[in-house]
């Protein structure tokens, strides 16, 4: 998540730099057929270029709006992990009397939401956009590209270590721990340590986890459907370059020189629509370890403290800022 007040040139420029050069490549080569080669049949009139610029922004609007759902969706599933998780942990220390049961749970429940952020940040290819300029790995680069040197990394941070084999190579490792965890309750309810409605009453709990990893993973799994994404792409583009042609005439009616204010003008439109479309595309995926993504680490992190300061624990780990104006 992109925690800066205003967005640095540095930023935008890696952003816009490419399309930037596209259209002055083609607004110089509109003028040079125009004004120095004399073929002024490439002007053409604003009017369907106009046309075509309304509806592009009208259909990345639309995107957008979708775009910035699944963003906000993602923020609201892991508010539900951090509301969960804090429930889960302040009833299980006040129905179970053993704190070495307690702990061993809770340390286990911090290990489950690190492997799902692990899991969620994994790069699928097809679900991911093309253009990796908002993707920043930054310290999590080891992790992602080995996943089982991650999940054992995390392990062994959470005392969880034993678990490493029985999980390595899992399609899914962090279900796998909830159901540890669920396996661990009903055998405290069959020892009388917990009755049943407490036993109850912290299932639901580890129940709502798991609803809220499936909506994480369908919106991980289950990209803005291509037949919006990749339109909107290929219409600004063929707007981008139809736009020099219908701005030439206009402008060389302004003065002799005017003409060349095609490439500023043209470059300074395209930047607007392009950035418009660049904005929808790299904020469909919430989970792609990038620049505008949801900060789970930082989620993840703050969850652990809350823990571990209700088991009362002084050593307390530091929470994420960000770097470079970036919250991961």
């Amino acid at each position: 998540m992109y925690t800066g007040k205003e967005f640095t040139f540095n930023l935008l420029w890696h952003f816009a730099r490419k399309n930037l050069f596209r259209t002055m490549i083609v607004s110089m080569v509109a003028v040079i057929l125009y004004q120095v080669l004399g073929f002024t049949f490439v002007a053409i009139p604003f009017l369907p270029i106009g046309t075509i610029g309304t509806a592009v922004a009208f259909y990345i609007g639309f995107k957008n709006n979708q775009a910035y759902d699944r963003l906000w969706e993602a923020r609201k599933l892991w508010g539900g992990f951090t509301n969960t998780s804090r429930n889960f942990a302040a009833q299980l220390i006040a129905l179970v009397e053993d704190k070495t049961v307690v702990k061993e749970l809770l340390y286990r429940h911090i290990a489950y939401l690190n492997i799902l952020r692990l899991q969620l940040r994994k790069t699928i290819p097809w679900a991911t956009s093309k253009d990796n300029l908002h993707q920043t790995f930054r310290g999590e680069r080891s992790e992602l590209e080995e996943v089982d040197l991650g999940l054992k990394k995390i392990l062994e941070e959470n005392n969880k270590g034993e678990y490493y084999e029985a999980l390595r190579g899992k399609n899914n490792a962090a279900s796998g721990l909830l159901k540890l965890q669920i396996m661990e309750l009903t055998r405290l309810k069959r020892e009388r340590k917990i009755d049943e409605y407490e036993h109850s009453d912290l299932v639901r709990h580890v129940n709502e986890l798991f609803n809220l990893q499936g909506g994480c993973e369908r919106l991980k799994t289950t990209p803005l459907f291509r037949q919006y994404s990749v339109f909107s792409r290929v219409f600004v583009v063929l707007f981008i370059y139809l736009l020099p042609f219908g701005l030439l005439k206009d402008l060389n009616n302004l003065a002799d020189w005017g003409v060349w204010l095609t490439i500023p003008f043209s470059m300074l439109i395209s930047w607007v629509f392009f950035t418009m479309e660049q904005i929808g595309e790299f904020s469909e995926n919430p989970f792609d370890n990038a620049v505008n993504d949801t900060p789970i680490s930082a989620i993840c992190r703050n969850i652990e403290i809350d823990i571990k300061e209700f088991l009362g624990e002084k050593e307390l780990p530091t929470k994420l800022n960000p770097v470079d104006n970036v919250l991961l």
